[in-house]
């Protein structure tokens, strides 16, 4: 058994730097969309083979989620800590610039995926080769379909957790809202869990001059909006968040007639279970009363997306520790959660862990958000990420104490 050094992970990690940007790079110039990463996961599957790990298999009906299973040779803790990226790209257009730019018209790695699936290549190249100081086991969960949130619950469903059990769960997610170096923590939500809303109404028609003989449904649905848009402000505790949009309406026949069908479409975001509890039920209440009491009718109907990502407040402290370890990393805390969906939230579900927000704004450069046709992440932000990761797993393994 080989002592754990981290100046000697340090050194690996820069030396392996140039084939991770590589890898990324490749990935970037070639995105494929959610079910459909074919390239990208026959690439991971390649490397994770390389690297020789003990298992490699694919998970989904897809076959596009790639499972990498490596077990430690040393001693130590006999811990089984998942780490997860996902690998999916979005329909969007790509507006960077970059010279490794998307090669597929309407595709683009617009929210990092390709950063994070480089930097678990990172983590998984650099345990293996540290595999001697642990005793524990890693698993590497290479993700199919985030943006759609649905390669989460296949990984989970597939028995992913379990033989062995896993312990803990980490991920990171590229944010261009700090810059290279900072990693972002909480130590309570990453992110908010989403329901989407669907709300159908129903009235009685009748010719716009004799409204008194119809059910007026585009009075009943803008009642419902203005009602509910006052929801969080009056029934939630001010420092809880929770929020409703609707994006979509659609309803009516002509400008002189009433009473059609109207259908609200949006979505619920919170960050606590009992809150979503709460509003669910209360959307549902103000729904139903505003119809009736217009002489309408209304259903309401919830599809749950996704839950909040709460992480653990020792596992954040592990990210802290490596970050101190790190050259060039610095841990900073975030202002607060993004309201946005992960399904990353699946794992934490299952076993305590952390999500961490990895800093890819070049220093000084114009802020590209993600999902936005100008998004882009800094390639000297990979190393910092992967050598936080292994490190933040090797310190768990092997008992060090960073």
């Amino acid at each position: 058994m080989s002592q754990y050094s981290h100046e000697k992970l340090a050194a690996r990690a820069k030396e392996i730097a140039p084939q991770i940007i590589e890898w990324r790079h490749q990935i970037h110039s070639h995105p494929e969309l959610a079910f459909h990463e074919t390239a990208t996961s026959a690439l991971i599957e390649k490397q994770l083979k390389k690297f020789g790990l003990d298992r490699v298999e694919r998970i989904g009906s897809s076959k596009t989620g790639v499972l990498g299973v490596l077990k430690g040779t040393g001693t130590g803790p006999e811990l089984c800590i998942g780490v997860r990226a996902d690998i999916d790209a979005l329909p969007i257009q790509e507006e960077s610039g970059v010279p490794f730019a998307s090669q597929t018209p309407g595709v683009f790695h617009g929210c990092g995926h390709d950063t994070h699936a480089s930097c678990l290549l990172g983590t998984a190249w650099l345990l293996s080769e540290f595999r001697d100081c642990f005793a524990g086991t890693v698993k590497f969960f290479f993700q199919h379909a985030e943006e759609v949130l649905g390669g989460g619950e296949e990984f989970v469903k597939a028995g992913v957790m379990e033989d062995p059990h896993v312990d803990a769960v980490l991920a990171l997610h590229a944010l261009p809202d700090i810059e290279l170096g900072q990693i972002g923590v909480r130590t309570d939500a990453m992110t908010a869990g989403v329901d989407e809303i669907k709300i159908t109404i129903e009235g009685k028609r009748a010719h716009g001059a004799y409204p008194h003989f119809g059910v007026d449904t585009i009075l009943i649905a803008s009642t419902i909006v203005t009602q509910l848009m006052s929801l969080g402000s009056r029934e939630l505790y001010p420092t809880d968040c929770a929020l409703v949009t609707f994006g979509s309406i659609h309803g009516g026949i002509s400008n002189s007639y009433i009473g059609a069908p109207v259908t609200l479409e949006g979505s619920l975001r919170t960050l606590r279970d009992d809150t979503r509890e709460k509003f669910v039920r209360r959307i549902r209440e103000i729904v139903e009363s505003v119809a009736t009491g217009l002489r309408g009718r209304a259903t309401v109907e919830f599809h749950q997306e996704s839950w909040p990502t709460t992480v653990d407040r020792a596992w954040v402290d592990r990210v802290r520790r490596a970050c101190a370890q790190v050259d060039g990393a610095e841990a900073v805390d975030l202002r607060s959660p993004a309201m946005g969906g992960e399904d990353f939230a699946l794992f934490l579900r299952k076993a305590p862990g952390a999500l961490f927000r990895l800093g890819c704004r070049t220093p000084g450069g114009p802020h590209c958000p993600t999902h936005s046709p100008q998004f882009y992440a800094d390639d000297r932000s990979l190393r910092i990420g992967y050598e936080v990761m292994a490190t933040t797993v090797l310190n768990a393994l092997t008992g060090a104490e960073g």
